[in-house]
């Protein structure tokens, strides 16, 4: 680094260069992934999304999947918001996780095929929609599989500390 005359530090090409490097990794590879989300069904778009490349998830009887489970990334988020006070965040205003559309993407071993499962809140969307908005988040190939657990039903669920 170099100090210029109101004494403020300026990067060399080559430290410019190493920062950029460092932060190549943080980019989107294009390769799919696997994860949790929640999903804003008035506004039709994912939020709270937790996502690792399928290739460097563990498989666990056959499946896998991220290993975060969406009750202790709400509770995380939840505090982070009334640390805060931020009142306008779902995750101050909303204490179970359960309450918000949801669900997580797995693959499955045996087929190597993607699957989402979700609540019968699917039902209640613009699948079509859906579909798209879980692809591009998740790079997903067009024929992952939608699949409804009573898990993921809003206000239900059971331990995922199972998974």
């Amino acid at each position: 680094m170099t100090k210029d005359n109101d004494g403020i530090n300026h990067t060399t090409n080559d430290e410019h260069q190493g920062l950029v490097n460092a932060m190549a990794c943080f980019m989107d590879n294009g390769k799919p992934k696997v994860g949790i989300f929640w999903y804003d069904m008035v506004n039709g778009s994912l939020f709270g999304v937790e996502k690792i490349d399928a290739e460097q998830a563990v498989f666990v009887n056959g499946k896998a999947t991220i290993g975060k489970l969406h009750k202790t990334y709400w509770q995380k988020q939840h505090h982070r918001a009334e640390s805060k006070g931020d009142t306008s965040s779902i995750f101050y205003s909303e204490h179970s996780y359960t309450m918000i559309p949801r669900g997580r993407i797995f693959l499955d071993e045996a087929t190597d095929r993607f699957y989402v499962c979700v609540g019968h809140w699917l039902n209640d969307i613009d699948q079509e929609h859906f579909r798209e908005v879980l692809e591009d988040e998740f790079n997903l190939p067009e024929d992952f599989e939608l699949v409804i657990d009573h898990h993921w039903d809003l206000g239900h669920g059971w331990s995922e500390e199972i998974f």
